[in-house]
This record gives structure tokens, sequence and C-alpha cells, in this order.
């Protein structure tokens, strides 16, 4: 059975394995086919297009199954490795173990959100952006851009509370308590 970590909670080595099989994937092109397989669901997520991967209630089944797969994918590479979890409710600044260069890297520098710090930043030709949206060749980031902010434990809970998940025919849009929701993990 797998015990998946907090990340904050995740050993020097620990990390350095999951780093590790992250780079393998994306030397392999592995990495890249679950780029492509996740932005063929979320690309038509519009309030008028099809509601598949982050804007219906399939959000939830879909993405628990295409996070097993990755993290089988990542166990091929190194069967120690687990996909840990970050929880922003308790942990939600910039300054995160997440985001450190010992792990996934920082927030992307100002001019270009081009991630500049840890293993999955441009220079060294370790992880190019080969399946792009947007023309970039290089991982970006603007942590806490534009105000937004990840949902609170209350309104983690009180998305948690609620009694109906969906109703027939399994296509209705978010109500308010999950559209701060799907704002926040989505």
């Amino acid at each position: 059975m797998t015990v998946r970590k907090n990340q904050a909670t995740l050993t020097a080595d620990e990390k350095r394995r999951f780093v590790d099989a992250l780079l393998e994937l994306k030397r392999s092109g592995r990495y890249d086919a679950f780029v492509t397989t996740h932005n063929a669901f979320i690309m038509g997520d519009t309030d008028d297009g099809d509601r598949v991967g982050h804007r219906s209630p399939s959000f939830l089944p879909w993405h628990r199954r295409f996070l097993l797969e990755f993290e089988a994918a990542l166990k091929s590479v190194d069967a120690t490795v687990t996909l840990p979890y970050w929880d922003w409710t308790a942990d939600r600044t910039s300054r995160s173990s997440l985001w450190a260069p010992d792990f996934l890297g920082g927030t992307g520098r100002a001019r270009d959100g081009q991630v500049t710090d840890g293993p999955f930043a441009r220079s060294g030709n370790r992880w190019t952006v080969t399946v792009r949206v947007d023309g970039r060749d290089f991982l970006r980031r603007d942590l806490g851009a534009g105000g937004r902010q990840l949902p609170t434990r209350a309104e983690v809970d009180s998305v948690l509370a609620m009694e109906t998940y969906d109703t027939a025919p399994g296509t209705a849009p978010p109500t308010a308590s999950a559209t701060t929701w799907r704002a926040g993990a989505g």
C-alpha cells in the first residue's frame, strides 16, 4: 500500500528520489505524454464548452485516476517514490518547502515568470517545456499572482460538507462553494 507524505516532512533523500524520478520521466518523454493527456481534457473546460477535466463533477474521479497513473509511472523509475501531498491550508506561502531550490524550485522571475532555480529550471537543458500552450519552452510560475489565494481550511471544510456531489445527468456546473474550491485547487 502506498502511503503519501506531506511534502513538508519529506527527507532530503525522499525529495531527491522524487525529483530524480520526475526528471527521468521527462527525459524519456513519458512526462510529456501526461501533459498532453491533461491538456486534452482541460483545454475545452469553459462555461460554454465541455466540462470534463476541471469544471464538472468528473474533476475528482478523473484527477484521482490521473494521479494514480502518474504515481505508477514515478514508481516504475524508483519503487520507493510516492506522490507527496501539499497541505496548502497550513503552508500557504511562496516560502513553503515545496518551492525550495532542492524540490520544485521557486516562483518565476518578474518579467516572464520563468523558473530560474531548482531542478526544473530551463538552464542546463534538464527541463525544457515541449508540450506548449503559450509558445514558451520554459516552466513558468507566478505564485500568488493576481491576488488569487488558495482555499482556506474553512472553505475546504464547507465543500467537503456538501451533501450533494452531483445530480443527473452528471454535467451540473459547480455550485458557489465548489467554484471556490475549483479556483484554488483546479
